[in-house]
């Protein structure tokens, strides 16, 4: 990728759809529908995956290697704060989708 905000809006746009599939998949776990939650939050874990590594082979490596060099960019600390909640948010997904099964199979 050529500049630093285009990788930035690549993170965010990959974050921003996994965080849109974790929700979806609570959506569906709420309604009863297991199996399209659990689809979703798989969906979600290729798009946070894809975040992640645009995360690291175009910003943490590329800076670590002096490749990428320039001041603070706001624009990126808001994409990685997009993948470290997107992350998060998809952890405590998986535990309330197990507690709705849980609470439907009583």
């Amino acid at each position: 990728m050529a500049k630093t905000e285009d990788v930035a809006f690549a993170i965010i746009s990959a974050a921003g759809d996994g965080r849109a599939k974790v929700a979806e998949a609570l959506k569906q776990a709420r309604r009863g529908n297991f199996g399209e939650a659990e689809e979703c939050l798989k969906d979600a874990d290729e798009h946070l995956l894809k975040a992640h590594k645009l995360q690291t082979e175009e910003l943490l490596q590329k800076e670590a290697s002096g490749e990428l060099q320039g001041p603070f960019n706001v624009l990126i600390s808001h994409a990685q704060d997009y993948v470290m909640t997107g992350m998060a948010m998809k952890e405590m997904a998986v535990e309330i989708v197990n507690l709705y099964a849980q609470l439907r199979a009583k």
